[in-house]
């Protein structure tokens, strides 16, 4: 998405890099963040060891109130995937691991093919318009939810002339899983109304908020060509807006646990571990942006230039006190996107400085 700049001035003192590791900013040097509502989406039906373990520890659960697991598909018959009762049942046993840890879970319905990669607007288009697709989906959709404390629905690229089937379909399928759990929906991060987006208008926020619970703004994929991954000066601007139109509903904005890789090839998502990696293996030296996050620019062994955008825990910790009370409404949550990809000093990075 190409938006300038928007001048947020973030203090580098006593952060940089050294030997290759990230020094984050000492957290005896700075203010106390604002205690936000946070998230956490992780891509998937599953939890892997090392995702459990954080989510056990004491700096994710001190900075994380919720774990939405991506993880439903729809699909051409209105069914939701998965749907075999194996698959359900491990589900559910990992839904009530994380309850037991003391989160709340979503299960999150993305609007995929079942490969969870392609979004195909046009096809989704063509279902919201079919009722019956809608009716059989609508009841998948309650039943999956189940499962969880709640459901959160993830459509992308669906065209602007859906707004009316977007309404209508989240207006059915919200009593079916309220008030016994919750409903959320993604949003586009649209900073001007209407949209500056392509399909911004197909999100129809005050119609919206008033049959959810939680509207999450992706700020995220900032960057067309080489750069950040976000920028938190027009994070805020898209948090604003959602926030004044969704009225007295809840709204989240979204900081990316991943970074961005450029080259030739496109763009490609890579974790922390990752970007430490080419700056290793390649002598890559790697600097810091305007917004604190770490870049590096490095040829692979093809020859093919590459230049890569990441975030750490200094990066992040600078954009969270960038949102201080006065300037982001603390009832504004953060949910972070891309659970498993992000520095592993981050969760404890946070916590630190957190009330």
């Amino acid at each position: 998405m190409k938006h300038a700049l928007l001048g947020i001035t973030l203090l580098v003192a006593g952060c940089g890099f050294e030997n290759g590791t990230v020094q984050s900013i000492g957290q005896g040097d700075s203010p106390t963040l604002v205690a936000r509502h946070g998230a956490v989406v992780a891509d998937g039906c599953t939890l892997d060891g090392w995702q459990r373990d954080v989510l056990s520890s004491p700096g994710a659960k001190k900075v994380l109130r919720e774990v939405i697991l991506l993880c439903g598909t729809p699909r051409e018959d209105g069914h939701v995937g998965p749907e075999d009762a194996g698959a359900r049942d491990r589900l559910a046993a990992i839904v009530k691991g994380l309850q037991t840890d003391g989160y709340q879970v979503r299960l999150g319905v993305s609007f995929t093919d079942e490969t969870g990669v392609t979004y195909d607007g046009a096809l989704t288009a063509k279902r919201l318009a079919d009722p019956q697709w809608v009716a059989t989906a609508v009841d998948a959709i309650a039943a999956f939810g189940a499962l969880a404390d709640g459901v959160e629905l993830d459509l992308q690229q669906v065209p602007a002339s859906s707004r009316t089937a977007i309404t209508g379909f989240v207006s059915l399928l919200a009593p079916k899983i309220r008030p016994v759990r919750t409903l959320g929906v993604f949003l586009p991060p649209s900073v001007s109304d209407p949209s500056d987006l392509p399909n911004g208008e197909a999100f129809d926020v005050p119609a919206l908020s008033a049959v959810t619970d939680r509207l999450r703004v992706m700020t995220l994929d900032y960057s067309d060509q080489a750069g950040p991954t976000m920028d938190p000066g027009w994070a805020i601007d898209a948090a604003r807006l959602a926030a004044k139109r969704a009225g007295a509903v809840s709204v989240d904005v979204a900081y990316p646990l991943y970074g961005t890789d450029f080259s030739a090839h496109g763009k490609r998502s890579i974790s922390f571990t990752e970007a430490m990696g080419f700056a290793y293996v390649y002598h890559a030296t790697i600097q810091r942006g305007p917004t604190l996050a770490p870049h590096l620019d490095w040829t692979d062994t093809l020859g093919v230039q590459h230049a890569t955008w990441f975030d750490d825990g200094t990066s992040t910790l600078a954009a969270l006190r960038a949102w201080d009370a006065a300037t982001l409404d603390p009832k504004i949550g953060v949910v972070f996107y891309g659970f498993g990809a992000e520095d592993p000093a981050l969760w404890n990075t946070l916590a630190g400085v957190l009330p």
